[in-house]
């Protein structure tokens, strides 16, 4: 049989129709994508080393302050990926170190000994197969010591935020060395992470008086170099380590025979602050103490996330300052959410203080004693028992007009009620009261309140207001009377100028043809 042909119509059709039942078939599900695998910490680790090398190459070629800042940032994210639980970063940094330290290095036996095993380099093999056909090994570039530098911290950080001080301390004091034989301006914003975390490898083993001679030496060299960076480190080191000794006379001398310098960061400004407040308040130089406390709470970065700790330790501080001075701190400082658990204590200070409760007062220092002791702060808290007494004696003596001073003392919760008499004159001397005391009867007569409009205050106040008053209408009219830039419209203009200096000249002209005649 022949088969059946189709007429154009009928093929058209039933292709129409095919088409369409294709087109309404339901199409096939798309295959789930696989979730992405999580980035190999040891490859982050690797890429951020080459990273920082680069930025430091450069820095040193161009001088330009910004590629040094991001080497250090990528100090600070490389040891934060050295803090995380299980992370194989250690390793890596040991392979780095193996393969750009060179043998004869005085320092590599010591760097690799803290470290575990060299991890393997993935590209290890590729590159040795690319050297093996072209017939030779690559040059290396030469280890900047920049780089060199960046390396030894982050080996210096993992010991300390491992624990072994012991060996941080004996790397520390080889870094530091290291970094006194070089003569590199470009080394600057590095040496300054290394002064600052060899010092705190010190501190945190507790032999921080050990390295004060090098502080002393390295801060001379930074003044006759004009090291901005290192100066402003290390004249905060200096004073950390002063204090820390409780050689508080001679962080004064230092203070007073050094000058900070103007273009250091605000971070160490803060602590340059912060220091010299808490020697001028032992020094008892309250308001000089005050004033610096406040100026470094407000170069503290503002965010409440960044130095939590050093704007407390401010704030606790600056809290005994004003109540030394008389003064009542502010109650946000207390409310905040982030702060108003550990401010808790100098809160209830606050309290005692402000309503002349010696009894609070003391029983606040019983049970934050050991808090008062770890902030350094013990030692003001005690003088403010002396505030305490004055503010409960004024309120004793605007409550009374006539006690005795048996009862004041009673009412004070003094421990020795002899001392009252004592007392109650010398806050009579400086003012606090208004009293007199009958030493016969032993009885404080409280001043009766003067009536204040029957002295010159009011008359003294209102001469003042209306002083200000005549001078500011006197400002007015002399302002209205003599506008700005009025004499402006007097001077000639360029055009004026030009037809006199060609006056001028053709004057000039004639007088010498006159004389040649």
């Amino acid at each position: 049989r022949l088969p059946s042909r189709c007429c154009p119509q009928r093929r058209s059709a039933d292709s129409t129709m095919v088409e369409a039942m294709d087109t309404d078939a339901p199409a096939p599900a798309p295959a789930e994508e696989e979730p992405a695998a999580p980035p190999d910490p040891a490859s982050l680790y690797r890429a951020d080393i080459r990273s920082a090398q680069a930025s430091v190459e450069r820095f040193v070629t161009s001088r330009e302050p910004r590629f040094a800042q991001a080497a250090l940032k990528l100090m600070a994210c490389l040891r934060k990926a050295g803090l995380a639980a299980a992370s194989p970063t250690q390793p890596v940094l040991a392979a780095a170190i193996a393969s750009a330290f060179g043998p004869s290095h005085p320092l590599r036996e010591r760097l690799l000994a803290a470290l575990p095993p060299p991890a393997a380099e993935p590209e290890a093999a590729d590159a040795a197969g690319a050297e093996g056909k072209e017939g030779g090994e690559a040059k290396k570039r030469p280890l900047l010591p920049e780089m060199e530098l960046i390396l030894e911290l982050l080996v210096l950080l993992a010991l300390i935020d491992g624990g072994k001080l012991p060996v941080a301390v004996s790397l520390a004091d080889a870094l530091l060395e290291r970094v006194a034989s070089w003569n590199r301006r470009t080394l600057d914003p590095f040496a300054e992470r290394a002064y600052f975390y060899s010092s705190w490898a010190y501190e945190k083993a507790g032999k921080i008086e050990a390295v004060r001679s090098r502080l002393l030496a390295a801060q001379r060299t930074s003044c006759l170099h004009h090291n901005t960076a290192c100066q402003a480190t290390l004249l905060n080191l200096l004073l950390r380590s002063y204090m820390s000794a409780k050689l508080f006379v001679q962080a004064d001398k230092l203070l007073a025979k050094s000058a900070f310098p103007e273009q250091a960061s605000n971070g160490q400004l803060a602590r340059y602050l912060y220091y010299t407040g808490r020697i001028k308040a032992l020094q008892l130089e309250y308001s000089e103490a005050h004033r610096c406390l406040l100026q470094a709470q407000r170069k503290a970065p503002q965010s409440s996330s960044k130095a939590v700790g050093f704007k407390l330790t401010a704030h606790k501080l600056g809290a005994i300052v004003q109540l030394l001075l008389g003064e009542i701190p502010e109650r946000a400082v207390f409310r905040a959410s982030s702060t108003r658990a550990p401010m808790r204590p100098y809160l209830k200070l606050v309290q005692a203080v402000r309503t002349g409760d010696l009894a609070a007062f003391r029983d606040a220092m019983a049970e934050h004693a050991a808090v008062f002791a770890a902030d350094g702060n013990a030692a003001l808290v005690l003088r403010l028992r002396q505030n305490v007494i004055r503010a409960g004696l004024r309120n004793v003596s605007l409550a009374y007009s006539r006690i005795h001073l048996s009862d004041a003392a009673a009412k004070l919760a003094l421990d020795t009620p002899g001392d009252m008499e004592s007392i109650a004159a010398k806050a009579i001397r400086d003012g606090v009261i208004d009293a007199t005391i009958d030493h016969e009867a032993g009885v404080l007569i409280s001043s009766g309140s003067a009536d204040t409009y029957s002295t010159l205050e009011p008359q003294a106040a209102y001469h003042k207001r209306i002083t200000f008053c005549l001078n500011l209408h006197n400002d007015a009219v002399k302002a209205m009377s003599y506008p700005p830039d009025a004499h402006k419209g007097d001077l000639p203009d360029a055009d004026a100028i030009k037809e006199r200096q060609r006056e001028e000249q053709e004057l000039a002209e004639a007088l010498a043809e006159e004389d040649e005649f």
